[in-house]
């Protein structure tokens, strides 16, 4: 059975990187990578520590905002060990084609740090689900409040560009998926193999379920007894959210990119929906071909330009993981009564 396991996880990221590849694929095919190095080569440095400055600093204010969610349950951990867990989170989440993602990871490692686990690991689905709903209000917000120059608060599409037909090719693929998925869990089910494992979750998460559900439901009610505190958290959420998008709105400018700020807080949050979907590492590929598209289709500027901005997200975020890395080596994200001396 661990055998059969580990081939299905071995199975599944290879799958994921050939997603990633056939994506970056498409994404590089018709531009000159020379030409694309040549204009990141002419990037102001100052610019560049800005932008990491300002990444960095979203990350900070990300830890502040898990924090808060913590503390209203009673929880207390210090700001150190939250930054090493964020950190672990961004590395698996960025570079690993695991399944399991950095939230999940951050679930599983703070519950190492205190007694209240399932409160704890909550902690981490309220923080994503705050995280997600400000991502999708930016984007309304960005779109309504912010003018886009002459064109007032509507998008300039290109004369190539098919609302219409991106909707129902959208459309159609998730059905797509749907049906597949469907199909996958029905032959899954019939199989003699299979259906003893299938059983046996569902079992085991039912237990489970019964017994935690009672914390689960008052650890919800604390929450919503919160108001402040998750306004707080939303507040903060914008903030973290916001501060990478400026400073690559400066790496634009710097590549001489004409393209109005407007686009970057729409498109870039979008991007970030687009990266959750487990179907790349890290949503490479998948992540800079719809920048790609955007920039170009909507914002008229070059795919060689839009392909820039995408390019220099994803070399935010590599550098961002590398935090990630060192204390993934070693060890530094457990307590200190957890870790083994070599």
């Amino acid at each position: 059975m661990a055998k059969t396991d580990k081939k299905n996880k071995h199975v599944a990221h290879l799958i994921r990187l050939l997603i990633a590849a056939a994506a970056l694929y498409f994404a590089f095919k018709g531009e000159s990578i020379k030409d694309l190095i040549a204009n990141f080569s002419k990037l102001s440095p100052l610019i560049i520590i800005a932008a990491i400055a300002l990444n960095l600093a979203g990350q900070f204010v990300f830890i502040i905002r898990w924090l808060l969610l913590l503390r209203a349950q009673a929880i207390t951990i210090k700001y150190w060990p939250a930054l090493k867990l964020h950190f672990l989170g961004l590395f698996y989440n960025n570079c690993l084609p695991s399944s399991v993602g950095g939230d999940a990871l951050r679930a599983w490692y703070v519950t190492k740090h205190t007694d209240k686990k399932i409160e704890a690991a909550l902690s981490v689905f309220v923080d994503r689900v705050i995280g997600m709903f400000c991502t999708f209000a930016m984007i309304f917000l960005a779109y309504w409040l912010i003018p886009a120059g002459e064109s007032g608060t509507h998008l300039q599409f290109s004369t190539e560009f098919n609302i219409v037909s991106l909707i129902i090719k959208l459309v159609l693929a998730c059905l797509i998926l749907l049906v597949l998925a469907v199909i996958v869990l029905f032959f899954m089910f019939k199989s003699k193999k299979f259906r003893p494992i299938f059983f046996k979750y569902a079992f085991i998460f039912m237990i489970r379920w019964k017994m935690w559900s009672g914390r689960v439901f008052t650890a919800i009610k604390l929450y919503c007894s919160k108001p402040f505190t998750i306004l707080l958290a939303m507040l903060l959420s914008f903030t973290c959210q916001a501060l990478p998008v400026f400073g690559l709105y400066l790496i634009g400018r710097n590549l001489g990119i004409d393209a109005h700020i407007k686009y970057y807080y729409i498109f870039f949050p979008l991007s970030w929906i687009i990266g959750v979907i487990p179907i790349s590492v890290g949503g490479a590929g998948v992540m800079e071909l719809g920048l790609k598209g955007l920039f170009s289709q909507v914002a008229q500027v070059t795919t060689e330009q839009g392909l820039g901005l995408a390019l220099a997200q994803r070399v935010m975020w590599l550098l961002t993981s590398i935090p990630g890395v060192i204390i993934h080596i070693t060890g530094k994200h457990l307590p200190d009564e957890l870790k083994v001396e070599p």
